[in-house]
């Protein structure tokens, strides 16, 4: 594959919907960490997570298991560690031992930098729960993230959403020049929406993510996404990755 992201900066795929972004200045965030349970994250760079220092920051988009099960563990096995999250999961984890200079909780609409990256949150559309002794309670409300970072390039993990005019919203204040949005269908928009959202967004590249972690489920695919993407007269160059695939 040749080289599509900006000099020093690299993305990392760990599977599911857990993403690594390494700024041009060696920032490293880990977003939604879903890591020693995930069934094709590669061993190697699950180990290597818990190491202190390897990451600056998590984002956090919502609190599912799929999506936070090891952020405790991480941000406890690191007093360096950051996260950023919502004001209510920031609470929750703090509750549960997470010191406050760890945690940067912050809402919708909100903007913070970190590590000379400015990170934005924005609406999507799903649920936000997190499991308790075997019941789920209602906590915080699903998110994405749009990334800026100092060399001009711009990321937006979308989470877990449905499609959503707020995306037109994104591209008109972001412009993001990387998308990494659901297309597994069935817990999330699939293949017909990620067009329609690529339509919405027109980046100049994508990724598809939260697909096929558990033998086939969540069902979408890359190929079922670039048929629905001829549908609509967009530019964008999807990028099929795999997990434990690196794009640079």
């Amino acid at each position: 594959m040749n080289p599509i992201l900006p000099d020093g900066m690299t993305l990392r795929w760990f599977g599911h919907a857990t993403f690594e972004i390494t700024g041009p200045a060696g920032q490293k965030f880990l977003i939604d960490p879903f890591l020693a349970n995930n069934p094709v994250a590669p061993k190697e760079w699950t180990a290597a997570a818990f190491l202190p220092g390897a990451f600056h920051a998590l984002l956090v988009t919502h609190p599912h298991g799929d999506h936070f099960e090891d952020a405790l563990p991480l941000l406890t096995g690191d007093a360096e560690l950051k996260v950023v999250c919502q004001f209510e999961i920031g609470a929750w984890l703090k509750n549960e031992g997470v010191r406050d200079d760890q945690i940067i909780g912050m809402n919708t609409g909100g903007t913070v930098t970190v590590q000379d990256v400015r990170i934005t949150m924005v609406p999507a559309i799903h649920t936000s729960s997190i499991a308790e002794k075997g019941i789920n309670r209602a906590l915080g409300f699903p998110i994405g993230y749009v990334l800026r970072f100092g060399n001009g390039f711009t990321i937006y993990n979308s989470g877990d959403t449905a499609v959503t005019m707020e995306m037109q919203i994104v591209r008109e204040l972001y412009r993001p020049n990387l998308v990494i949005l659901p297309i597994g269908d069935f817990y999330t928009m699939g293949a017909e929406q990620a067009a329609y959202a690529l339509n919405l967004l027109q980046p100049q590249f994508a990724i598809g993510g939260h697909w096929g972690t558990w033998n086939g489920m969540p069902p979408g695919t890359p190929e079922a996404l670039e048929k629905e993407m001829a549908r609509y007269p967009i530019k964008t160059q999807l990028i099929k990755l795999k997990p434990g695939e690196t794009l640079t």
